[in-house]
């Protein structure tokens, strides 16, 4: 199976040509979970990635998703905007695309 993950371009096995990915940042414990600060993933949409992610990272799930939704205190953002979660999930991507995932932020 040709890894998704990891290289900024990726060879696809049917179309044989070179495919730009956005970039995904992580913060905080999200990175120790990934292993990285970064990854490129193939997607066209925030949902899609996120998916990919899970199946990537299984551990992920426990930290994006709750009760089959993306849990509200995860904060997402593509090229620095902010997404509603449940409304923007649908966003497109584009490989010019940065999508930075932040886990929950607590304070004392």
């Amino acid at each position: 199976m040709d890894s998704i993950f990891w290289n900024r371009t990726w060879q696809g096995r049917l179309a044989q040509k070179e495919v730009e990915m956005p970039l995904i940042k992580f913060y905080a414990n999200l990175r120790n979970v990934v292993g990285k600060k970064e990854v490129y993933i193939l997607g066209t949409n925030v949902q899609e990635i996120l998916d990919k992610l899970i199946l990537e990272f299984p551990e992920m799930k426990k930290f994006l998703m709750e009760k089959g939704r993306l849990r509200s205190q995860m904060v997402i953002t593509v090229n620095g905007q902010s997404l509603q979660p449940e409304i923007s999930l649908g966003t497109s991507v584009s490989e010019q695309d940065q999508i930075a995932i932040f886990p929950p932020i607590t304070g004392g």
